[in-house]
């Protein structure tokens, strides 16, 4: 993702506190990270908040950690492997990273190796593990020119990168750097616009909430 543009929509204070912070789940932490690696402000806000934090450290009498405390910690987080190659090109899937993006590591096939599962017309998601050891669901999401999403809620926060593309929803028109930070507080449904493939990058926490019947009658075959 390259960002051509101004980018208008950006994480909230507190998400991006808590991701200086590390207190985010991984799903989070990644949508946040390829929002930040595209946006100059929000790199700057982080550096704040991690020099705040580490002021804060400073001002606490140090504990001897046990021996065994980084073995523990990457037995819960998880050990992720670098990006060997380049994952670019913009051919079958219309958008292109290189191997320094966030979102390169869970893509270690490219771009164009994405299988995309369609869970409705005009709309293909693909799930991408990122487990950490936290609850959290990653997952690209493809929606076609002029096809809506289902008016729909949030049972608890949800955050939507624009990598591709364009949207227009209740609170207002994203494109590619732009960042959704929404809570349960928050109804909408997303309106691909333009002439080509809306692509998101979205972090939830937990299952949509659809205003509609058809929303949630099919939402265990949207699998969102």
């Amino acid at each position: 993702m390259t960002a051509l543009r101004e980018i208008r929509h950006h994480p909230k204070e507190l998400t991006l506190a808590a991701y200086a912070a590390g207190n985010l789940d991984e799903a989070r932490a990644v949508v946040v990270a390829s929002h930040v690696s595209a946006c100059g402000a929000c790199r700057t806000a982080v550096r704040d908040f991690e020099a705040v934090g580490g002021a804060c450290l400073l001002s606490i009498e140090p504990v001897a950690m046990n021996n065994s405390a980084l073995d523990s910690f990457w037995a819960r987080a998880g050990r992720q492997e670098r990006a060997s190659r380049p994952v670019s090109t913009r051919a079958a899937n219309d958008f292109s990273l290189d191997a320094s993006h966030p979102l390169a590591v869970y893509l270690k096939d490219g771009v164009d190796a994405i299988e995309w599962r369609a869970v409705a017309p005009g709309v293909a998601q693909r799930v991408i593990p990122a487990e950490g050891y936290r609850p959290g669901v990653l997952r690209l999401l493809k929606l076609a020119p002029g096809v809506r999403v289902p008016r729909h809620t949030h049972g608890d926060e949800e955050l939507t990168l624009i990598l591709r593309g364009s949207y227009v929803d209740e609170v207002g028109e994203f494109a590619e750097g732009d960042l959704a930070d929404l809570d349960g507080d928050v109804w909408h449904g997303p309106v691909a616009t333009g002439d080509k493939p809306c692509i998101c990058l979205i972090a939830t926490s937990a299952p949509l909430k659809f205003a509609t019947l058809f929303g949630r009658v099919f939402q265990p075959f949207f699998g969102l």
